[in-house]
């Protein structure tokens, strides 16, 4: 079947997310405090950043095990809870889980090559999408929108608003149902083996694994294999030329 559409991973696939985690969570944390503090005084703040980050963690630890995304507001609450804060404001969770990944959100750089990848992938008539695993939704719109690069999509689906995250096979469905194109009829690029090449293989699209660092290991079985592996963004437009006809 011939291509209509491209699938897009967010991290280390648009925008590099390879940073220096230690000290930009301390920053994120931070940040959390900043925000909050004028909102609830009174509470443990040192107590909640460590509160918070352990509820991440054990999310991240569920979404690997179950499939199933752990909302970064959800993971705030139950912070919040463990203080005896009930029923916070939506507006309260969404403001602290914004300041919180302020930092990170910063220091994420676009990928060399993306911009004009995308473009040229557009020119062909392709329909574009992203398919994120991630916890805040607001932070993948809000990071490619101030790059420049939120354009170029019909759609962005996120495992927070959906309630499943890759490799399960219905978050790519999804996006496909919702862009009317079948999955014969897609590829889906990311970085992630584990996620992004089985999840693909599992919908029914075809899978492009994006070695953009030149550190990805040649996948051998019983790993899920890619259709194809590029090392540039650009690479991407004539591979999918050729899946075109």
């Amino acid at each position: 079947m011939a291509l209509r559409a491209v699938l897009f991973d967010f991290g280390d696939t648009l925008l590099s997310t390879r940073l220096d985690w230690p000290r930009v969570l301390q920053q994120n944390a931070d940040s959390l405090v900043e925000a909050l503090r004028p909102l609830l005084p009174g509470l443990d703040f040192p107590r909640l950043q460590r509160d918070f980050l352990a509820v991440r963690g054990e999310g991240k630890r569920r979404a690997a095990r179950k499939h199933v995304e752990t909302p970064a507001t959800l993971s705030l609450e139950r912070a919040l809870g463990l203080q005896g804060v009930r029923d916070p404001s939506p507006g309260l969770l969404q403001a602290g889980v914004d300041a919180f990944f302020a930092p990170e959100e910063a220091a994420y750089s676009i990928l060399t090559g993306v911009p004009e990848a995308l473009a040229r992938l557009r020119a062909l008539g392709l329909r574009l999408g992203v398919v994120s695993n991630a916890t805040c939704g607001q932070l993948i719109r809000r990071a490619l929108a101030r790059r420049g690069l939120l354009y170029a999509f019909e759609l962005v689906v996120v495992s927070a608003e959906e309630g499943m995250c890759k490799p399960e096979p219905e978050l790519m469905l999804r996006a496909l149902a919702r862009l009317g194109v079948a999955p014969g009829a897609a590829a889906m690029v990311g970085d992630r083996l584990e996620t992004d090449v089985l999840g693909a293989g599992r919908a029914g699209l075809r899978s492009v694994l994006a070695d953009f660092f030149g550190d990805g290991a040649q996948p051998v079985a019983p790993a899920p294999v890619p259709d194809a592996i590029v090392r540039h963004p650009e690479a991407l437009v004539p591979l999918c030329r050729s899946w075109m006809r």
